[in-house]
């Protein structure tokens, strides 16, 4: 298998959609142990993102959340600024040499013989991968309300992924529909209506249908915290890893 930046026909081991908390911890593990990862996001600012403009500083153990909290400017509250945890993380994840940050919005997956081979971006660019995870948060066929006015966006300017939804339908994988709300001191009241995984479409992160493909964070169990979308990027990890067998075999 080629590796990136050789030039054509360049491979990934695993390609992470979403660079949310779930997407982000998933990348930094598989890249600390070797393999080749592309991490997709449809904006570089909006790596690590969240939802409120101060999250609160505690992460379980062993997770790149914790990892990055003591770097942080910590508030009498107990909470960070989402802004400079998005600015950390994104350095943090820039600077690991085997994962590969790409801004694009993945359109649909690359699957032949029933096992996943890459992914495809809206700019009708391939690429190839061993293993692809989705973990696209609250952004499947995403509908955000605020007040009278609808977008087509998981949070206030993130575009859904309303291509992506359609062709995992047209994959055959089920998807359900969920309601989420919330606030934020400061700022109109929000609901979002998005689509998610089935349970029994995975067992654990792995996706029953499609060889290869994985699903982690919101998009496989609905709304969670910080907390558990980095423990579930760790589930997912794992589960690849024992997958895929020792980094630099194919």
């Amino acid at each position: 298998m080629s590796r990136p930046g050789s030039g054509s026909g360049e491979a990934y081991d695993v390609a992470v959609i979403g660079a949310g908390a779930c997407g982000c911890e998933a990348a930094a593990r598989l890249g600390r142990l070797g393999y080749e990862v592309l991490l997709v996001t449809t904006s570089l600012d909006t790596v690590f993102a969240a939802p409120v403009e101060r999250v609160l500083a505690q992460a379980p153990d062993d997770t790149l959340m914790a990892e990055l909290l003591p770097t942080l400017r910590v508030a009498a509250d107990g909470t960070v600024g989402a802004w400079e945890l998005h600015a950390t993380a994104k350095y943090l994840l820039e600077a690991e040499p085997a994962v590969h940050l790409l801004q694009s919005n993945v359109d649909a997956l690359n699957v032949r013989n029933g096992a996943v081979r890459g992914i495809e971006t809206w700019e009708g660019v391939p690429r190839a991968a061993r293993a692809v995870a989705l973990c696209v948060g609250p952004f499947l066929r995403a509908r955000l309300r605020v007040g009278a006015s609808e977008e087509n966006a998981g949070r206030p300017g993130e575009m859904a992924y309303d291509a992506l939804a359609d062709h995992l339908a047209e994959l055959g994988l089920p998807l359900t529909t969920v309601d989420a709300s919330g606030e934020d001191a400061g700022h109109p009241a929000w609901s979002v209506r998005f689509e998610r995984l089935v349970d029994a479409a995975r067992a654990g992160t792995r996706v029953h249908a499609i060889v290869g493909l994985y699903a982690a964070g919101i998009c496989a169990e609905g709304p969670m915290s910080y907390a558990d979308a980095s423990r579930a990027g760790a589930r997912l990890a794992h589960e690849v890893a024992s997958d895929l067998g020792p980094a630099g075999t194919a």
